[in-house]
């Protein structure tokens, strides 16, 4: 017990640097659940998206599908640039580019159908996906037309007369319904980079403190034995995390009401509780090392930012390369963002409870794995410890 009040009293010292770190995370969760939110709640509209054109062809029948493109949609001027591309596809400046590539015309012409056009879109969005349909159907049309005997442009002239009969529809909606569920989404996209922020920087300097020579040669002087020692270090970290984990949970309530316990709610709390368990274990690691501040800050934002970036927290996963994200299975934050995409009315992630309770349970193995990792050192700790009494 001696050990439990001791450890809240330390806990209690560091309070105010926590309530800081607390507030200034919660301020930046709230506002990054709202600003993400917003840059995704728009309406798709047929008739004004903001599209990119690579002309790199330059003939009648690549200007006869800008022009038909330009009536319909708003194209907005883009280097021919793989960056810049995914620059404005991911800053939303664009929904959809198409690449018409050099020798379009003459394959048109020819009938070939392959490697046409190029088009690059964002996966979460089904706008990219109704363009690439539109501008399939205007190239069949036109193929007709060519086919027919016509010209290149008579063809585009009788492909855009067509078009314009049967573009009629001025505003489709392909999105889900959209709620106040979207906010509590991204505020749950963000919760481990805090938590592990949060965590290290607060929980990590009160287990050092712990592990100092003179504090633990105070402690093995107390007639308490060593297993009693343990456990109440470990219900005072048990309780410590529950209390951050918990204050987060309750400002959800308070800001998002009711949708924080309903049944998407309910799951999202699971998760976050899942890595919870995950940031505590590799709290605990980090701290058998007694590392001084200024390494706790460092590991902090090189494991908090390594995984935000690598698993999707920070960028979407709709948009990570295939190699990248064949890496980042093997962190827990990219099975804990797989479980909120899936609760994210943007995300063309599948709901699924199987998935749900397989990325689950990943998650506890990475728990389990870095939990026995910490026991393994905290014991090569304490022998290294006990032997340099002795000699």
């Amino acid at each position: 017990m001696q050990t439990f009040k001791t450890f809240f009293k330390i806990a209690k010292k560091n309070l105010p640097s926590c309530i800081l770190y607390l507030g200034i995370y919660l301020v930046i969760m709230i506002l990054m659940s709202f600003l993400a939110k917003d840059s995704n709640d728009s309406q798709f509209q047929s008739s004004s998206l903001d599209i990119g054109i690579i002309d790199c062809d330059d003939s009648k029948a690549s200007h006869a599908l800008t022009d038909y493109l330009d009536e319909i949609h708003t194209i907005v001027p883009l280097e021919n640039d793989g960056e810049v591309i995914q620059d404005s596809l991911f800053y939303r400046k664009v929904s959809y580019v198409l690449a018409i590539p050099k020798g379009f015309e003459k394959n048109l012409l020819d009938g070939n159908k392959k490697n046409l056009i190029q088009s690059s879109k964002r996966k979460d969005s089904a706008s990219g996906y109704f363009l690439d349909e539109q501008v399939d159907q205007y190239l069949k049309t036109m193929r007709l037309y060519l086919c027919s005997g016509d010209s290149i442009t008579d063809a585009a002239k009788h492909t855009a007369d067509s078009a314009k009969d049967i573009e009629k529809a001025t505003s489709l909606s392909f999105e889900k319904d959209h709620s106040s569920s979207d906010n509590l989404y991204y505020y749950f996209q963000y919760m481990p980079y805090i938590l592990i922020l949060l965590l290290t920087i607060s929980l990590a300097p009160i287990l050092i403190i712990f592990r100092k020579k003179d504090i633990e040669n105070r402690m093995d002087c107390a007639p308490v034995s060593p297993t009693s020692k343990g456990l109440a270090l470990s219900m005072g970290c048990a309780l410590y995390c529950l209390a951050v984990w918990g204050f987060f949970i309750i400002i959800g309530r308070i800001v998002y009401g009711a949708d924080m316990f309903s049944k998407n709610g309910l799951l999202c709390i699971l998760n976050s509780f899942v890595f919870l368990l995950f940031t505590l274990a590799l709290t605990l690691l980090v701290s058998t090392f007694s590392p001084n501040t200024n390494v706790l800050n460092m590991i902090a934002n090189v494991v908090g930012l390594g995984m935000s970036f690598l698993c999707g927290i920070f960028v979407p996963q709709s948009i990570l390369s295939d190699n990248l994200l064949q890496v980042s299975r093997f962190l827990p934050a990219y099975w804990y963002v797989r479980i909120t995409n899936m609760f994210g009315s943007y995300s063309a992630e599948p709901f699924s409870m199987n998935f749900y309770w397989k990325a689950i349970g990943i998650q506890l193995l990475f728990f389990v794995a870095i939990f026995a990792i910490y026991l393994v050192a905290n014991k090569q700790h304490k022998s290294g410890a006990n032997l340099s009494t002795s000699k």
